[in-house]
């Protein structure tokens, strides 16, 4: 269903750091998702573009950005230098403490639930923004030694970064008030699980809307608003990506590859994959062999 599937992330302790260097993604792209968890994200190299559903945000080296959950996002690299950013996952429980504390009810709730905010982006050149990007850099460096006891800081410096982002969103309420609420946004993410369970049949745009209860042209609508595409369009993609893993994997040959993920002949699964992958089935399985 798109939805991250976060490394690392214990019920015992739901938190999880680690590196993406987005430039060895396809085309510099990691592609629309979301996750149930919230998320700390720092630029330490390169320029990079983040999409949510209602906005962009231009990030540069030493920017940070929240993402609440349940957000939508995508996000590819600009020119310069290769982008390398951490991402801090947790449960936003980790800092709540108990069921309705007054942590949860006061702090961690309004950001939550707040249908109109989606992410919220931090600069060092600013006092308040630099702090909480420190205390994001002291849990990461904690969490990556794993000494004695890192658990404590961690929380602690989250609860610390929290409290900087509640108070810059009861700073200026205006900016997140109610441009999330978009029932697109449920719908597309409908829709993208259909494809993603039936990619490997014969699909009609009309079965694709049928699954998010919507009109064949609401949903071309929808996947051009939130995703920038059409529905054929970003099936064929996703054919080609699950078709691109079991190349790596090295599974079957280029034809049986092609039935498997719902292209009508090897030829035009071909013809399809260098258009969405830059070169041919073969080439990329001997690339991929060979690194």
């Amino acid at each position: 269903n798109f939805e991250e599937d976060v490394p690392k992330v214990t019920d015992s302790f739901p938190h999880t750091v680690f590196y993406a260097e987005v430039d060895k993604f396809k085309d510099g792209i990691i592609p629309w998702h979301w996750h149930r968890d919230v998320e700390f994200s720092t630029l330490l190299q390169g320029n990079l573009r983040l999409s949510t559903n209602n906005a962009v945000y231009e990030m540069k080296a030493g920017d940070g950005i929240f993402i609440n959950s349940n957000v939508m996002h995508f996000q590819e690299t600009l020119p310069g230098p290769p982008v390398i950013q951490t991402c801090e996952v947790f449960r936003a429980d980790l800092i709540s403490g108990g069921y309705h504390s007054i942590f949860e009810q006061k702090y961690v709730e309004p950001i939550l639930e707040n249908e109109g905010l989606e992410a919220v982006l931090f600069r060092p050149t600013t006092p308040k923004h630099r702090q909480l990007l420190e205390a994001l850099r002291t849990a990461q460096d904690a969490a990556e030694l794993e000494e004695d006891g890192f658990e404590f800081v961690v929380r602690n410096n989250l609860s610390t970064a929290w409290m900087i982002l509640y108070q810059e969103v009861e700073k200026t309420p205006e900016r997140y008030r109610g441009k999330r609420h978009d029932p697109g946004g449920d719908r597309i993410k409908k829709m993208m699980l259909y494809i993603k369970d039936h990619y490997a049949e014969k699909i009609a745009l009309e079965e694709i809307a049928a699954y998010a209860h919507i009109s064949e042209r609401e949903a071309l609508r929808c996947f051009r608003n939130n995703l920038n595409t059409t529905p054929f369009s970003y099936l064929m993609n996703y054919r080609c990506r699950v078709a691109a893993k079991m190349l790596e994997d090295g599974h079957d040959d280029v034809t049986n590859i092609a039935y498997a993920c719902g292209f009508a002949s090897p030829s035009y699964f071909g013809k399809i994959f260098r258009r969405e992958m830059g070169c041919s089935p073969t080439q990329y399985q001997k690339q991929k062999v060979s690194q």
